[in-house]
């Protein structure tokens, strides 16, 4: 029985830990609104409808017609509140959540530092963590505005490809498009992350994210606003341009926020899909810099031989994610 309630305790502990990740996850990216706009719009509109707020007429918009009138036209009458929502929530999740996360970790638990964290010796500066934090906040900021502007747009009758009937499509449409959504954010991850390795762009723009050598879980979204804005931006736009089921974007969407979470957090965590990496994966990116380009797998990393390797040295100033032959190989 004892050893039964400890299998219990520890599967209940991973599952509330899992919970907890989810929710800093979504706040970190200031999407929390736009996910429940999302999984609710058609409830939320009905709603909306029984205490009477109609919904706007579309038509073209006249340059001259005032403030109101123009808001409606574009379906962003209220846009205030859904953005104060956005940011107000998100702040308060990610700052709880997240400080909660630090504190267990790396104030409580960091003389045990070789039990948990990819990096026991190291930790990052005072400094840094100030920086993260700042950094990581100011684009939490930028995507609760973006995510509440959208969430009004759509709950006011805007358009958008998203669908909610699996009949409507079928499933075999239904299942293509979570393996087909899921790659193509794997694929533009990695091309667009390698793309910011190349020399100009890394210096220019994506050093600053690498500034955080022992990566923790404010090191997330903690990067060059223009950088978030693009990752953010691929995304964001698919239920706009292509059909796509409420479930597998969400799905999709949310499982890249948590991964992208969980492979920052500098702790040690393995994998729980085959196709997943352990976080040591990304720690590593961190670590050696060109190297372990992607982020939901290893398969790009495979097919272009960019896998960190033992016999291979890194360093900021080696690009091309092929480090250089060691010394004590030749």
């Amino acid at each position: 029985m004892g050893l039964i309630r400890e299998k219990y305790q520890d599967s209940l502990s991973k599952f509330a830990f899992m919970l907890i990740v989810f929710f800093l996850a979504t706040a970190t990216r200031g999407e929390w609104l736009l996910v429940i706009v999302y999984m609710f719009r058609d409830q939320l509109q009905g709603m909306m409808g029984r205490q009477g707020v109609q919904m706007p007429p579309s038509g073209d918009y006249n340059i001259t017609d005032p403030p109101g009138p123009l808001l409606e036209t574009l379906k962003l009458q209220n846009v205030h509140w859904f953005v104060l929502m956005a940011i107000s929530t998100s702040f308060v999740m990610y700052y709880g959540l997240a400080y909660g996360w630090h504190y267990y970790y790396y104030v409580n638990r960091r003389h045990l530092a070789k039990e948990w964290k990819c990096q026991p010796d190291k930790f990052l500066t005072p400094e840094n963590e100030r920086h993260e934090i700042l950094l990581g906040s100011m684009n939490m900021l930028i995507g609760s505005v973006c995510s509440g502007i959208i969430a009004c747009f759509i709950i006011n009758g805007g358009y958008c490809k998203m669908y909610y009937d699996i009949s409507e499509r079928g499933w075999a449409y239904f299942i293509s498009s979570l393996v087909g959504f899921f790659m193509y954010n794997e694929t533009m991850a990695y091309y667009l992350h390698r793309l910011f390795h190349r020399p100009w762009l890394y210096k220019k723009i994506h050093k600053m994210h690498h500034r955080y050598h022992q990566p923790t879980a404010w090191s997330a979204v903690a990067m060059h606003p223009a950088e978030f804005l693009m990752y953010q931006g691929y995304l964001a736009a698919t239920p706009f341009l292509i059909p796509i089921h409420v479930f597998p974007f969400l799905f999709v969407l949310l499982y890249s926020y948590y991964y992208g979470l969980c492979d920052h957090s500098g702790i040690k965590m393995g994998a729980i899909w085959p196709w997943q990496p352990h976080s040591y994966f990304h720690d590593n990116h961190h670590k050696h810099f060109h190297v372990n380009f992607g982020f939901n797998t290893y398969f790009f990393d495979w097919f272009h031989d960019t896998l960190r390797k033992e016999d291979r040295v890194y360093g900021e100033d080696n690009f091309g994610g092929h480090g250089r032959q060691s010394l004590k190989s030749e």
